[in-house]
């Protein structure tokens, strides 16, 4: 054995496919994928910054600091060597993504903790995790501070010194969901980002523009972002009666495009097979919108990923490719 290297190094290096998924092959390294990731979210980490100003990019700091100092002390703790794959970085960044712009700067903390132990090194590490790391610690948030977490932020001019502003109005999608239809103000506005809302959930083009760049870059394939965003146009369609602005608003609106492009494609918490990955698009869509209409919670995107989740094994185990020459039964 080479001096200064651990056995699960070596073992990945030389037998590959001995690890946890996800299998790449040729040099397409996890933490290439995982630095493409955050590539793709930089423009909306950047608007919302610009939007809600120094508190923003605070929640993004110490969401970062959180998660990869909790990473290096598990491996310290365990005596193991960390390996370099960034994933940290990416739960923390989809994290704070997901706050309002006003919490206290301890909430990303909590989060951070919960997201990197319970929900990822405990199952033992990337890709072995069933629940999103940074899903399921914002679950835990919203569930503990039900008012902070529901609050809606209107976005200030830059680095503005008046404050955050937490606003009771109705958002565009609860405008939708009450089944009343968008003015052309709501909609440029919720095309450029200057809505109330979290901390970068509101900037749906760029958050697009993100996910087609993940596409391009085949980091993620369209069957599950694609599968779920129609699911939700057309189940929109049919419970708006035809209201176009409905179905612009449950397709921009909330966290839909932060969901479909770069929660719900998470190599380790979806399914394996193109198949399944269409079953599940569908399903998340399907549960989004009756998450949406039949529930007081104007959006659960959180929720609805995380009992997706659970069902992946199930997915994958319905959906395994039949060995070729065996005659089904």
């Amino acid at each position: 054995m080479e001096k200064n290297r651990s056995f699960e190094e070596l073992r990945s290096d030389r037998y590959p496919m001995m690890e946890a998924s996800p299998h790449l092959l040729f040099w397409e390294k996890t933490d290439r994928i995982m630095k493409l990731v955050v590539l793709a979210l930089l423009p909306s980490v950047a608007a919302s910054i610009i939007f809600f100003g120094w508190h923003s990019l605070l929640l993004y700091v110490v969401s970062i600091a959180t998660c990869v100092i909790c990473e290096i002390l598990w491996f310290r703790i365990r005596k193991k060597t960390m390996p370099n794959d960034f994933s940290a970085v990416v739960t923390a960044v989809l994290l704070a993504m997901s706050l309002p712009a006003s919490v206290p700067l301890w909430y990303p903390v909590v989060g951070g903790v919960i997201g990197i132990v319970l929900a990822k090194e405990l199952f033992g590490g990337i890709g072995r995790n069933l629940l999103n790391p940074a899903l399921t610690g914002r679950a835990v948030l919203r569930l503990v501070f039900v008012h902070e977490m529901s609050a809606n932020v209107q976005p200030q001019p830059w680095f503005s010194t008046n404050g955050l502003d937490v606003v009771s109005s109705a958002t565009p999608l609860m405008t939708a969901e009450a089944g009343e239809s968008l003015s052309s103000v709501q909609i440029i506005d919720s095309l450029t980002g200057l809505i109330a809302g979290k901390n970068a959930e509101t900037t749906a083009l760029l958050l697009l523009a993100g996910g087609v760049f993940l596409l391009y870059k085949r980091v993620i394939t369209w069957h599950i972002p694609l599968c779920m965003l129609a699911t939700v146009a057309v189940v929109a369609l049919i419970a708006g009666k035809g209201d176009l602005t409905i179905v612009f608003a449950h397709i921009f609106g909330g966290a839909t495009m932060l969901g479909a492009f770069f929660m719900a494609t998470d190599y380790s918490t979806s399914p394996t097979t193109p198949k399944g990955e269409v079953i599940y698009g569908i399903c998340c869509g399907l549960l989004l919108m009756g998450w949406r209409l039949f529930t007081s919670m104007p959006e659960g995107m959180t929720f609805i990923l995380l009992i997706m989740n659970c069902f992946v094994p199930f997915i994958d185990y319905l959906i395994i490719p039949k060995v070729y020459g065996e005659k089904s039964t």
